[in-house]
């Protein structure tokens, strides 16, 4: 079934990172065992190996209330469980957006932020950190009754007075919708929650799924996690509608804000419910052309191509999956949807994992590569030279460990030109990470909010704002001038030291600032969306201008860290293929005098020697040799497509 596939496929990507994984550990071994793990290649093995661990596919579903997305949700990933696992009825039951995963170093529990967390100065990003601000129930995760319990908690709420709804953010006067307004006390219902992170270890989850159920459209642009992060992050996003109700108006605006990229890659349109359509009084075929009339509809009024508008009936594919109805779940057409979803996602995000990872890698095992060229250049270098000494006297050898000293002393001319770039190179690294350490951002931080604050005017909102936003691209223009300098000097001392010396080092390893600038761009083009044209500074729109000025605080902060540490691995990495070969280069010099000068002292016979070093020929011969194949056997690792058991079966 395509269930089956689905899961599979799945299953297939997390078997296909952790061969790679082991692959990658083998190689680290390898040169930890053949002394050629320095310390910046080790970390770079490491970075790779984080990357690879931590990765996640995440699939978000958006829509308004009673569009059937939690039974959808329960259809696709929970119809083993055999009875529904979200909740799922008439009326509103996601009532703040809620993540599936599976972290194993917590205990299987659902994790309850209260909603009175909106009015701190503390963005939902910091809050995950934290324990002490969210409330924890236990799940267990073989019972079916304790994993549902534990899952009706998303849908409680709570009374409170209009005052305290509107400082939440989540009363409008004007708002269409009845459950938003206030009753004869003057009292207005809301989320109990305001986000809830679910740990199980279901078997999907366990292999980096997750999903995430939003609540109403509402909620999109009520909190700015989902806007900023959750949402533009996820690898796919199914936006769900109802094929009684069609396209709404608020759908087509949460759509166009918010879901759909101008590539729209991972990004699909499920019109559900198309179980109401069934009648008995129509035959199959016209019930098909009136599912393929509203297809054609929605793809038109969506601006996306029918083929990824997919008409389901997920209450009728979970009945089916549960009771074992291969011809009903045929006819809720959710197999159709899966296959979409794991044909296109998987190899998607193995995509993306692959040029990340092999790019590194790649990076990696040129710089082993290189610096074992260079031992075997040398070892070559010095057969010659005592091959050479056969037959000639006294005279001949004095004059080769002449020369062999002065190699010694041009190239300790060249270490005080590398040590001087070396000073320039730590000044440039340390302003690097003045700029954009946290000092830095705390300052702008600071500095935006008391703009914010010394205004109740929309225009003084939208100035400290656009302030903190400006100041950080400041910022990263400032480490992108220095990483260019840094490129330069490093270019040039790569020349002199491969004409000079012989080594083998091409050209620097580049760095760019310009995803760190993107994504800046982006958070600002959902700032002036949302906010840029309103000029009534109400109690509502404050409370969600200071959320969301403290989720993009939040935001910053998470690409200041990330260029950090992307940074800081590039340092090391641009200067670590010289400081490698240099000392490579040193150890070589030192052998070659010292096997002349035994040979002068006659503490060692010419000829042993020179089966020494022919030992250490074959020697760096079979170390390449070997990197070689490790380092194949993680490309061909990387190079393999995901396909799974079933898809390997004869038709």
């Amino acid at each position: 079934m395509a269930a089956g596939t689905f899961r599979e496929r799945i299953a297939a990507y997390g078997v296909w990172r952790s061969a790679i994984v082991d692959a990658l550990k083998r190689y680290a071994q390898w040169l930890a065992g053949s002394e050629l793990a320095e310390p910046a290649l080790q970390a770079r093995i490491d970075r790779i190996l984080a990357r690879l661990r931590d990765d996640r596919l995440s699939i978000a579903f958006v829509a308004e209330f009673s569009r059937g997305k939690s039974e959808l949700i329960n259809a696709i990933f929970f119809s083993d469980y055999g009875q529904r696992i979200l909740p799922s009825s008439a009326g509103r039951t996601t009532m703040c957006p809620t993540e599936l995963l599976y972290d194993p170093t917590r205990p299987a529990s659902i994790r309850l932020l209260p909603i009175e967390s909106r009015m701190r100065d503390i963005s939902l990003a910091e809050l995950r950190a934290t324990t002490a601000d969210w409330h924890e129930i236990p799940i267990a995760p073989g019972d079916p009754e304790s994993v549902a319990g534990a899952f009706a908690s998303v849908r409680e709420t709570k009374r409170v007075a209009i005052e305290q709804a509107s400082l939440l953010g989540l009363h409008q006067p004007d708002g269409a919708d009845p459950a938003g307004q206030p009753d004869a006390r003057g009292m207005v219902e809301i989320p109990r929650w305001r986000h809830a992170v679910v740990n199980i270890p279901d078997p999907l989850l366990e292999m980096g799924l997750v999903v995430i159920d939003t609540p109403g459209l509402n909620a999109i642009g009520n909190e700015p996690e989902l806007t900023l992060n959750l949402i533009p992050g996820a690898d796919a996003v199914l936006f769900v509608l109802a094929a009684d109700a069609g396209v709404t108006r608020t759908d087509i605006e949460v759509w166009r804000d918010h879901i759909c990229p101008a590539h729209k890659s991972g990004r699909f349109v499920v019109l559900n419910k198309i179980d109401g359509l069934w009648d008995d009084l129509r035959d199959d075929l016209q019930i098909e052309v009136e599912i393929a009339q509203q297809v054609a509809s929605v793809s038109r009024t969506l601006d996306l191509p029918a083929d990824r508008v997919y008409a389901v009936s997920a209450q009728k594919g979970l009945v089916a999956k549960i009771q074992g109805n291969s011809a009903l779940l045929r006819r809720s057409q959710l197999p159709d949807l899966e296959r979409a979803l794991s044909h296109e996602l998987v190899p998607q995000k193995q995509t993306l994992v692959r040029e990340r990872a092999g790019r590194d890698f790649e990076e990696l095992a040129a710089v082993v590569t290189s610096l074992l060229a260079a031992r075997r250049r040398n070892v070559v270098e010095q057969l010659f030279e005592l091959s050479g000494l056969r037959g000639k006297n006294r005279n001949v050898v004095d004059h080769m460990a002449a020369r062999i000293k002065g190699e010694r002393a041009e190239f300790d001319k060249s270490l005080r030109h590398l040590q001087a770039l070396r000073t320039v190179f730590a000044k440039h690294s340390q302003s690097i990470y003045s700029t954009i350490g946290m000092d830095s951002l705390k300052r702008h931080v600071r500095g935006a909010r008391e703009i914010m604050r010394a205004s109740n005017f929309s225009t003084g909102l939208r100035d400290g704002m656009a302030s903190l936003l400006t100041e950080s691209r400041a910022d990263l223009d400032q480490v992108s001038g220095l990483i260019d300098e840094i490129t330069t000097l490093m270019t040039a001392m790569y020349r002199s030291f491969s004409a000079e010396h012989g080594l083998s080092l091409g050209a620097p390893m580049m760095f760019s600032t310009r995803r760190y600038l993107d994504e800046l761009e982006r958070v600002e083009k959902l700032y002036r969306r949302q906010f840029g044209a309103f000029s009534l500074v109400t109690t509502e729109k404050w409370a969600l201008m200071r959320r969301f000025f403290e989720s993009v605080a939040a935001r910053i902060k998470e690409l200041y860290e990330l260029a950090n540490r992307e940074i800081e691995a590039w340092l090391r990495a641009v200067i670590a293929p010289i400081e490698g070969q240099v000392r490579e280069h040193q150890s070589q010099l030192r052998r070659r005098l010292e096997s002349v000068r035994r040979v002068l002292d006659a503490t060692q016979s010419l000829d042993s020697r020179i089966a020494e070093i022919e030992e250490s020929r074959v020697q760096v011969e079979q170390q390449l040799a070997i990197t070689g194949e490790l380092a194949e056997q993680v490309r061909v690792l990387m190079s393999r497509p995901i396909v799974t058991m079933s898809e390997l079966e004869p038709a």
